[in-house]
């Protein structure tokens, strides 16, 4: 077989070739959410990444091939059919010892990897991470030497002849790693990799690989040889590729789907606005990147508008008026004579926030599997509000904003942009704050290193306790429930027997990932929604005696327990796992149970959002709340005062390290929904009713539509005060 030193032209068109395959593989992929000329437009972005990679091959391949003369390589080491046999056998022994000590590399490297996972600097785990590979290399030349002589005397004795079942000996380390590799890429391929979105690796990965087939297949006439033929074949493909360039921004399709759903195209289409960023704040004006002024840093998605300067300062669609700063939220209407009205009074107040928790996994919400049997009892004398909101994402701005009863963007934050900011304790006031300075004893159990990271996240809190927190790392696979409800249950029983009212805060990690398997109590299977229902139902198991201890001590009938969670969690509904990546419902939409004195138990079914708790048990016990932007639940639990049902609740993904994508959202009373992905600036309209999946964007048959809520949305982004 001839083996052709490579030519600038054969790198080329092989590198648009691999990449046309792998463009293919993502059409399949994406066969249901593209149409149109969307097709061939994502098509074309692969194409222009074959066209970047082709380029840099042809610019060194030929060059490197001349330096280290490939041919006599493959000859010596992957066919020396007719070397003699001690050339064959020592050929192999190198093989096998050259991959020895890469696995030494690896392993030396991966443990150095999985320590420096804990690292809380990113630059400082990197640093390590190469330390630890050096010394890996170390390691894997120590242990290469050795494996080759002794490799190289086995094969002297089983295979004097330098042939092994009949096949020269260097072949079957080759094979080796061709099962290696295999077995690698079957592993791959059923590991669900919404988490960090990485189908376009294995996207480009098999593409090569098909094309290296294509290639070997066609023995001499490979594309480095194939000329007139070749030729046409690159040009027609480079034209697809510049012809995407010009037609993306005009599709409406590709500019939406593309940034959201794409695989390889969504990478390209992001180096292509990074190219396109003239003034270098991040967005740019070509390829639908949202900067309305590509020539000013100070004017972007990224900037605070600005109120009446003429300049539409964060290209959301025009300068915003003056009087754009939101107006506090309105008193309750004042009551007819013959109204009965809400009395305040002496309560106690206990909320058990359980991280992570999807409604549509508990049994009282409708799931099938038995997950929360005792949440569920709990439940029968409780109300339970069926459509419920968290103001964000993920629990450091979640929290804080349930605490406080605000949105987090109004929020005064200390270094807003930080992954684990803290709050300004002088513009906030927390619920512990208000009811610490009403003469309430103010309480937390916990166990998790987020509440020590906050600032001012434990002000007014008179006795916090949080022993057990771990480090982020090893929160991954901490099980803290067993340890914390004995100390709820010994709090309850403490604060119960004074006379001082209280306020009873208690945080349960699980079921927040790294998921497991619970064996004490349910395991549904292996995979990773199984285990997520695991670790529900042990954080049920657990709750059991909680629920026992606020019946057992008195306290029913003069406290309100609320049950509710910071967050959701997704499972590849739209293309991610986990949470804190985006504002659609798997992520958002969060179980909210109240057992309320004197309340009848019922199911609610307004809109109702986290940022409501604050107002509710502050005119439970008759405090003020002030700056607090919820709104009171008095009404839909006792039935006393009016309820103002025409509300919009706003969403919020705000930027922060190492996810710097800037996400908001509305949903209201009748459904509606909008989704604004300022950073990749794209629009999405949905009716919830019609489509609780949130799969199909209105907008894109549409352009009106929803456009009263959008223009709603862009107001509430415009008053940002962005601190």
């Amino acid at each position: 077989m001839k083996h052709p030193t490579p030519t600038a032209f054969g790198a080329l068109l092989a590198s648009v070739l691999a990449f046309a395959l792998a463009g293919v593989l993502e059409l399949f992929w994406l066969r249901a959410a593209l149409e149109g000329s969307a097709r061939a437009i994502v098509l074309g972005f692969d194409l222009l990444a074959g066209v970047l990679v082709g380029l840099l091959l042809a610019a060194t391949l030929p060059a490197f091939a001349r330096l280290v003369q490939p041919r006599r390589w493959f000859a010596r080491y992957v066919r020396p059919a007719d070397a003699p046999a001690e050339e064959l056998n020592r050929a192999a022994a190198w093989l096998v010892a050259a991959g020895v000590g890469l696995l030494g590399l690896a392993g030396v490297a991966g443990f150095a990897g999985l320590v420096g996972h804990g690292f809380n600097r990113p630059g400082l785990a990197g640093a390590f991470v190469a330390l630890g590979a050096a010394a890996g290399a170390g390691v894997g030349v120590a242990a290469a030497l050795p494996v080759r002589l002794i490799v190289a005397r086995v094969l002297d004795r089983l295979a004097p002849q330098g042939r092994l079942l009949g096949l020269p000996t260097p072949v079957w380390p080759w094979l080796a790693v061709a099962a290696m590799g295999a077995l690698a890429l079957l592993w791959i391929l059923r590991l669900d990799l919404g988490a960090y979105r990485l189908e376009w690796v294995l996207q480009v990965v098999i593409g090569g690989a098909i094309a290296k087939g294509l290639i070997a297949v066609r023995g001499g006439a490979t594309p480095f040889r194939f000329g007139l033929v070749g030729s046409g074949v690159l040009v027609a493909l480079l034209g697809l590729a510049g012809w995407s360039l010009t037609a993306f921004d005009a599709d409406p399709l590709a500019t939406t789907r593309i940034p959201l759903k794409g695989h390889l195209s969504r990478i390209v289409l992001g180096g292509l606005r990074k190219l396109a960023d003239r003034d270098g704040d991040g967005y740019a004006g070509a390829f639908a990147g949202g900067d309305c002024d590509d020539t000013n840093p100070e004017v972007g998605p990224h900037a605070a508008e600005i109120p009446g300067n003429g300049i539409d300062d964060n290209c959301q669609g025009g300068d915003a008026p003056i009087e754009v700063e939101e107006p506090p939220p309105e008193e309750e209407p004042p009551a007819t004579p013959d109204e009965p009205r809400y009395v305040p009074r002496k309560l106690n107040v206990v909320v058990l926030l359980i991280d992570t928790l999807r409604p549509d996994h508990l049994g009282t919400y409708g799931y099938e599997r038995p997950t929360s049997p005792n949440i569920d009892n709990f439940a029968k004398s409780a109300v339970v509000f069926d459509r419920v909101y968290a103001q964000a994402p993920n629990t450091p701005r979640s929290v804080p904003s349930l605490l406080l009863g605000r949105y987090p963007s109004r929020i005064t934050w200390i270094k807003r942009f930080e992954r684990f900011s803290g709050v300004v304790p002088e513009a906030n006031q927390s619920l512990f704050e208000i009811f610490q300075a009403g003469g309430w004893r103010t309480e937390a159990v916990s166990a998790h290193w987020y509440f020590e990271r906050a600032d001012h996240i434990q002000d007014g809190v008179d006795q916090w306790d949080n022993r057990g927190a771990k480090s982020i790392k090893e929160s991954n696979t901490q099980s803290a429930a067993p340890e914390l409800t004995p100390r709820v249950v010994e709090r309850l029983k403490a604060l119960g027997e004074a006379k001082q009212p209280f306020v009873l805060f208690a945080h349960y990690f699980e079921p927040h990932g790294k998921y497991m398997n619970q064996r004490s109590v349910k395991v549904f299977g292996k995979g990773l929604m199984d285990k997520y229902d695991s670790e529900i139902a042990f954080v049920d198991h657990h709750l059991k005696p909680v629920f026992e201890a606020l019946d057992a001590e008195g306290l029913a009938e003069n406290t309100v327990v609320i049950l509710t969670s910071d967050h959701g969690e997704a499972f590849k509904e739209h293309g991610f796992h986990f949470h804190g990546r985006t504002v659609y419902d798997e992520e958002l939409r969060v179980p909210l149970i109240v057992r309320f004195p004197g309340a009848e138990p019922k199911r609610v079914g307004e809109l109702t959002a986290l940022l409501d708790i604050l107002p509710t048990v502050a005119q439970a016990v008759g405090l003020k709340a002030p700056k607090a932007q919820g709104q009171s639940l008095i009404p839909l639990l006792t039935g006393l005062g009016k309820w103002r049902a025409e509300r919009t609740l706003f969403l919020e993904q705000l930027p922060y390290p190492y996810y710097e994508v800037h996400v908001m959202g509305a949903v209201t009373e009748a459904g509606q929904k909008v989704v604004r992905n300022v950073t990749k600036n794209v629009w999405e309209a949905f009716d919830l009713k019609a489509d609780p999946g949130e799969k199909v964007n209105l907008l894109e048959d549409d352009p009106q539509a929803a456009k009263a809520l959008r223009d709603q949305l862009i107001r509430h982004i415009d008053s940002d005060p962005g601190k």
